[in-house]
């Protein structure tokens, strides 16, 4: 036997737009980025989700120099949001997260 769906409270929806809200721009120029987070062109190309040969562009100097992309935008955005969110983050919640992440992990087999 499941359990019965729940209404969302004002409080979910508060929290859910809390969440949303930082993010509301959706787009974050990439020497904004650079000036929060000292990251590789590597670790861009995770964030981006892009080839370490598009990121390299972005450095280019010249005819082979192109920009990121909204999409690039709006994923360093939300990359910055969300790495800002957990470092304010209460304990209590960064214990929960870590506790759902072990539950997560697959078994061993013996």
């Amino acid at each position: 036997m499941g359990l019965a769906p729940r209404t969302p409270t004002q409080g979910h929806w508060d929290a859910l737009e809390a969440y949303f809200q930082p993010a509301q721009p959706y787009s974050m120029e990439l020497e904004e980025f650079l000036a929060h987070w000292d990251v590789s062109r590597e670790d861009l190309a995770i964030v981006c989700d892009c080839s370490l040969t598009t990121v390299n562009h972005w450095f280019s100097q010249g005819v082979d120099r192109r920009k990121p992309s909204a999409r690039h935008k709006q994923r360093m955005a939300l990359a910055h949001h969300i790495w800002t969110a957990i470092e304010t983050e209460p304990e209590y919640l960064q214990k929960l997260r870590e506790v759902y992440i072990q539950r997560l992990k697959p078994k061993r087999q013996l």
